[in-house]
């Protein structure tokens, strides 16, 4: 049966459904193309519209050949490139193909550079032209200048607020979980000897005021939370103390399962209690303990990366996760400086495969990256994890992140984090270093006052400040000013690393950074401190590095360089050679700087002596010339493709530890203490500070009959502690799993073991990756969760301390409507106050750019919104490689109260109106990495998206309201035949679909 019926009676619903009044075939136009014209929404008062270009049918060029066309050197944007079939269309329809054009480009080119058959040369070729295409899409974005549309980059909205921001005061201190079930029962945290101070400065006194803890006092009363938080409020009241201590309880979370598609509890859980210490901002509280013990700290992860958990989500995606954390653990040891000695460490709430000695667990931020291979270094750790613990009891980390820290977003797809853990485990201040593109952290160093320094490897632009002060006049009349320039530094090239150094003070303040770099590859791999403060480098390099003499020797380098203490560049030195050579390790003792590293397969030792000579020109001129001259040399022999981890001088002796292949290490000349097993060991060795070769040299190996690569060593008084993991057995340790993590005090001197525990973890399965000794940070606070030392109520507000964001990055202010545009520049001493004076200011008082409290969280964070209905404001990313806005949380758009604006077709100026509409095109896109490449492809295509929605408004307009009491644009409703109509085309319909 053939069923027929009116054709218009399509076009007829869909103008009834969008609120169109449908004038009488009749009296109806024709248009150039010859299909019938109506009366329509278009804001450009035409019905007909030209082909779009992703139909297929409008005789553009293919993707495939635009790609080809711009390899070829050809522009992205090219408007004589785009044609029309429709005559007197629209120009904006021209504009927004030559966009899609430009941006289909683009995607294309991404798509290219993921392609696993494209070559090196190939790949350079699409990079070099996506970045050009970058800059010439943006241009065009926004210079073109539309009928009916006014495109933004990013996204619209009438409020926008920032994701991140700086830290408020918090002088709420909460410490992790210490009894399970019940506040009133016996705590196991409290039995023993529990003694400890805490020294409480209240403003506006001298002496602080001292309360000493002893539970003893409490004689036969019950150890339990509330009388233990009882007792201690007792204490701080009967000195008129505000501060107070509660008990902190966690809900029971239930254990549950799914069987059958069901959720079946099988535990109802506990509640579980831990302290928490209730401050006031006028009262600063510092903790210490009588009785104190040495720590080591681990920096590990544990988990099998090849077994995976696949989620479903509601909308259908999937989510493949694997069961790798990262994560610290505290050992308590025998070492102490104290007459008494603490109590022996326990098992805390929620611990996972504790081991005896272990004193804390503390897990890191998902955003840790898990990767197997990070650098090229061969010394290079699994995760790029280091640590190093500080003079006041604190554990510094250093990772690679690809997400979110501790509410610090980042800019690129990696990230290096240095985080500040207090001794019982709570974060202190987390600082991202503020790469563009890709950063890795790869060595740490920590000084006697409390500065840190870390280094690795950058790629892309990362920003530099350079802060100048000059004096003038001299005497009393002396006046001095100070100047700060900022470099956006991109290396030589954007696809290869550079190294770079960032120094802080104490507080986490960014004091300098300086990036240097070859034509080649190279990174930082190793860092120390000069007793004057000065910082020493480290590292390997595929070329000839910024300030070395003569010529790259083959294969990588060793090199180190030198700054002072303000950063000012002091020397470089290269060294190797024609295989490939590294330096792993730098200590300085004196005016002599120690540098360790592997040289064409051998451990070697060598010093130089640092010197500077002043000369002073025939116009006064003072220019100081700073050295290192090498002055000894040994070959310790071969390393077997082993590692150094570390180096200590101590007692005119330099220390030195590791893992090695080979049993060749001081064969020669050393005296082995304990005897190197095969495959990998760890060893520690030990030769005098002058160099020469004597009787006392010494190597003591530690390994069994598996294999223990890549061990992290460090020294304390002439002791080496190790770490690292095993898959065999070791004398005096019981096996458990396949790759079990140890760790152990070795004596040089006599190669006796004098302290070692093994220990599994998820999935039998552990990596150290880092170990830091920590003197005096154990005691039995470190059973009730209380770190030693003051309590940090307040961190930096600073935002290049908060956030990601870098001294002289940027971002637009553009008046829509004016084409005027201001830039935001962020400063070394802007706050998220003064950024919010700034932005209000600039916009020319359009905006109202207010500091909110984030809910929930000690956070503060910019909320920007219209200071009127009528005011419209464009904020858009900064330059590449200085862009402030992904640092700071925010998008880029347009802020208006036009947002959610559905435009009126029945308005007598509709057909002279702009619809403002964001297109989120993210001018920090490039392919400099298989991760920056998905990215790319996955934003374009939702720009591309975007502009189809551009496309379609043009033809269609925004769909109006269809109740029967809108009026139409003839100033009626909707006639009784149109309904009648709809009706019969419905009916027509389900006769074709069979439905009902």
């Amino acid at each position: 049966m053939t069923i027929s019926f009116d054709a218009s009676l399509l076009t007829n619903y869909y103008n009834a459904k969008m609120g169109i009044a449908t004038t009488d075939a009749s009296t109806s136009g024709t248009s150039s193309s010859g299909s019938a014209s109506t009366k329509t929404n278009s804001p450009t008062g035409q019905a007909a519209a030209p082909s779009a270009p992703w139909t297929g049918s409008s005789g553009m060029m293919s993707e495939d050949d635009l790609v080809t066309k711009v390899l070829g050197g050809r522009r992205f944007i090219d408007p004589n490139a785009v044609t029309s079939n429709v005559a007197g269309a629209s120009p904006d329809y021209t504009k927004l193909f030559t966009l899609y054009q430009g941006l289909n480009a683009l995607e294309g080119l991404a798509s290219k550079a993921q392609d696993s058959k494209i070559s090196a040369l190939t790949l350079a070729a699409v990079q070099r032209r996506f970045a050009a295409g970058m800059a010439e899409v943006g241009s065009y974005l926004s210079d073109a200048k539309y009928d009916h549309l006014s495109l933004t980059e990013g996204t619209l909205t009438s409020e926008l607020k920032g994701t991140v921001g700086t830290a408020r005061t918090d002088t709420l201190y909460t410490g992790p979980a210490i009894q399970t079930g019940s506040a009133s029962t016996a705590v196991k945290a409290f039995e023993g000897d529990v003694k400890f101070t805490m020294s409480v400065k209240k403003i506006g006194t001298a002496t602080p005021f001292t309360v000493n803890i002893d539970l003893a006092e409490m004689g036969t009363q019950t150890r339990s939370m509330s009388n233990v938080v009882s007792y201690i409020n007792g204490k701080l009241k009967e000195q008129g103390l505000q501060t107070k201590f509660v008990v902190n309880r966690t809900p029971a979370v239930p254990t549950t399962t799914t069987i059958n598609g069901k959720t079946v509890t099988l535990s109802a859980g506990q509640d579980t209690f831990g302290l928490q210490i209730k401050g006031v901002t006028t009262e600063a509280l510092t903790m210490s303990a009588p009785a104190l013990q040495d720590s080591v700290y681990v920096v590990q992860t544990t988990g099998d990366p090849t077994i995976t958990t696949t989620k479903k989500a509601a909308d259908g995606t999937s989510t493949t996760t694997n069961s790798v954390t990262s994560q610290i653990l505290k050992f308590q040891t025998d070492s102490s400086s104290t007459t008494e000695q603490p109590a022996a460490a326990i098992s805390k709430v929620g611990a996972q495969y504790w081991t005896a000695g272990e004193s804390g667990q503390t897990v890191l931020p998902d955003s840790v990256a898990n990767v197997n291979a990070n650098g090229s270094a061969d010394d290079t750790i699994a995760n790029a994890l280091q640590t190093a613990a500080g003079p006041d009891g604190s554990l510094y980390v250093l990772a690679n992140v690809d997400n979110t820290t501790d509410d610090q977003t980042i800019k690129g797809t990696q990230d290096v984090a240095l985080i500040k853990y207090d001794s019982a485990g709570k974060i202190v201040f987390t600082r991202t270093l503020g790469a563009s593109d890709t950063a890795s952290g790869l060595a740490l160093a920590v000084s006697a006052d409390g500065k840190v320094a870390v280094t690795g490897s950058v790629t892309g632009a990362l920003d530099v400040a350079t802060t100048k002060v000059t004096t003038y006049g001299s005497g009393t009349n002396t006046a001095t000013s100070t100047s700060t320039t900022t470099t956006s530094l991109n290396g030589a090239d954007n696809t290869t690393t550079d190294s770079f150094v960032t120094v802080y003070d104490s507080a986490g303040v960014e004091q300098w950074t300086q990036r240097r770099g070859a034509s080649g590859a190279d990174e930082a791999t190793s860092v120390t401190f000069g007793g004057d403060g000065s910082v020493y480098v480290g590292g390997k390099t595929q070329g000839l590095m910024q300030g070395a003499s003569g010529t790259a020797k083959g294969g990588y380098d060793g090199y180190v360089m030198g700054f002072s203490a303000t950063g000012d560049y002091k020397f470089t030195v290269q060294t190797g050679t024609a295989q490939s050579d590294t330096v792993s390790q730098l200590k300085t003792d004196g005016n002599t700087l120690y540098v360790a590293g592997v040289e064409n397969g051998n451990a070697v030792l060598k010093t130089f002596d640092l010197g500077s000579t002043t000369t002073t020109d025939a116009k006064g001129v003072t220019t100081t010339k700073y050295t290192a001259t090498q002055s000894a040399s040994r070959d310790l022999g071969g390393i077997g493709g082993g590692t150094i981890s570390g180096m200590d001088i101590y007692n005119g002796k330099v220390y030195l530890g590791g893992s090695s292949g080979s049993g060749n290490l001081l064969s020669a000349t050393g005296n082995e203490t304990a005897q190197y097993a095969g495959s990998y060991d760890a060893f520690a060795l030990s030769v005098d500070a002058d160099m020469s070769v004597t009787s006392n040299d010494r190597i003591a190996f530690y390994g069994g009959t598996g294999t223990e690569k890549d061990a992290k060593v460090q020294f304390a008084n002439g002791k080496a502690w190790i770490s690292g993991q095993t898959n065999g057995a070791i004398d005096g340790t019981t096996k458990i799993n396949g790759n079990d993590a140890y760790l152990a005090r070795l004596n040089i001197d006599t190669g006796a073991v004098e302290y070692q525990t093994r220990y599994t973890g998820t999935n039998g399965m552990v990596t150290p990756n880092a170990i830091a000794v920590s003197a005096n940070s154990g005691s039995v606070l470190d059973r009730l969760g209380l770190p030693l030392g003051k309590i940090e109520t307040t961190d930096s507000k600073l935002i290049t301390s908060g956030t990601s964001v870098r001294t002289g990055d940027q971002f637009y202010l553009v008046d829509p409507k004016t084409g005027v545009k201001k830039t935001i520049t962020i400063e070394a001493n802007d706050t998220l106050e003064s950024l919010a004076t700034k932005i209000t200011r600039a916009s020319g008082y359009k905006l109202t750019a207010d500091v909110t409290k984030v809910t929930g969280k000690q956070i503060d964070r910019l909320d920007i919104k219209p200071a009127n209905s009528s005011s419209q404001m464009e904020i858009v990313s900064g330059p590449a490689g200085k862009d402030a806005l992904a640092g700071l949380g925010l998008a880029s758009g347009m802020i208006t109260n036009d947002a959610d604006k559905t435009m009126d077709a029945s308005s007598s100026n509709y057909l002279k109106s702009q619809k403002t509409m964001g297109l989120e095109f993210d001018t920090s896109l490039n392919l400099n990495s298989d991760a920056n490449i998905a990215k790319a492809i996955a934003s374009l295509q939702d720009t591309l998206k975007n502009v189809q929605k551009a496309y379609t408004y043009l033809r269609y307009g925004d769909p109006q309201d269809s109740g029967t009491s809108k009026k139409g644009k003839t100033g009626s409703a909707v006639p009784q035949y149109m309904t009648d109509q709809i009706a019969n085309y419905q009916a027509a319909l389900n006769r074709l679909t069979g439905g009902g």
